[in-house]
């Protein structure tokens, strides 16, 4: 999940346009864009996120409970995204960008796609080479060194909010993918029902891994700027999520207390490997680009 720094104080991240002073939250300050709507968290960001391999277990204060351990939960997700992108691109070369242990990647060479991922974390990276024989590149799509053109889809699900300047990335995206090309996007959404009823609340403002922050509408307004034609559709997938993981971000929620303690000790016990889906409409979409002839 690679970072740019075009961002800067009070301007938003996605256009550029002046904003309003929206919350604060963990000491970050949220800003709400008055041209495009996109809420974003503002300049300066006061601490930094280490995107390795402790990013995907316990071991950091962000990021997710136990990736590994809940691979099973994990795939099932991917294979019912991967249904979903099949509806636009049935086959060619892909290229899932943030694609942490390659999961998504060798699911995607297994349906017929000639498939690759980009992650900043080595160690993820070199797990996915030697354990799944995914063809896995360590770096970033913004400085990545890829011919322009040379892919028919490209995937970023759960990436975007990452993104310092997530205006960059799609931008990259374009230029990577062929004309006609696809471009897949995952994401929460801020017009949903969660998001508007739990405020500053939403677990999706989560500083400082999470910076950018879309509805559909503005998220498509966003893609048509910089080269993409087609909204194709949106879906509501949902997903399955461990017991442990949920604790986990949880936990991050209620801090350094009491409470945050207890729930870190149960998402680290056996039973925390039970599952339970949560649905999407209502709080994140998934949507699918096409990319114009000429950028």
């Amino acid at each position: 999940m690679g970072m740019g720094r075009e961002g800067a104080g009070g301007r938003c991240r996605a256009c550029g346009g002046a904003t309003t002073a929206r919350f604060r939250k963990r000491g970050f300050a949220f800003v709400t864009c008055i041209v495009c709507g996109v809420i974003s968290v503002a300049d300066p960001l006061p601490e930094a996120v280490d995107y390795d391999a402790s990013y995907f277990s316990e071991a950091s204060a962000n990021g997710y409970a136990a990736y590994l351990q809940d691979r099973a939960l994990i795939e099932a997700n991917f294979t019912n995204r991967l249904d979903w992108i099949q509806s636009y691109a049935s086959g060619g070369r892909l290229l899932d960008v943030g694609a942490a242990y390659g999961f998504f990647v060798h699911l995607a060479g297994k349906a017929g796609f000639e498939a690759s991922g980009l992650e900043p974390a080595a160690d993820c990276a070199d797990f996915a080479r030697r354990e799944l024989g995914a063809d896995l590149i360590t770096g970033r799509i913004e400085t990545a060194e890829l011919p322009a053109g040379s892919f028919d889809v490209i995937t970023m699900f759960d990436v975007l909010e990452h993104f310092e300047d997530p205006r960059l990335a799609l931008q990259r995206a374009a230029r990577l993918l062929s004309p006609g090309g696809v471009l897949i996007v995952e994401t929460g959404d801020t017009q949903a029902l969660l998001a508007r009823i739990s405020g500053h609340r939403w677990y999706f403002f989560d500083p400082p891994q999470h910076l950018v922050f879309f509805s559909q509408k503005n998220l498509t307004r966003l893609a048509s700027e910089v080269g993409f034609e087609d909204l194709l559709g949106v879906g509501h997938i949902g997903r399955q999520v461990s017991l442990r993981n949920f604790l986990f971000q949880f936990s991050r929620a209620l801090g350094d207390g009491r409470s945050g303690a207890v729930l870190r000790r149960w998402a680290e016990q056996g039973r925390a490997d039970r599952q339970f889906r949560v649905p999407d409409r209502g709080n994140a979409f998934v949507a699918a680009y096409r990319r114009g002839e000429a950028l």
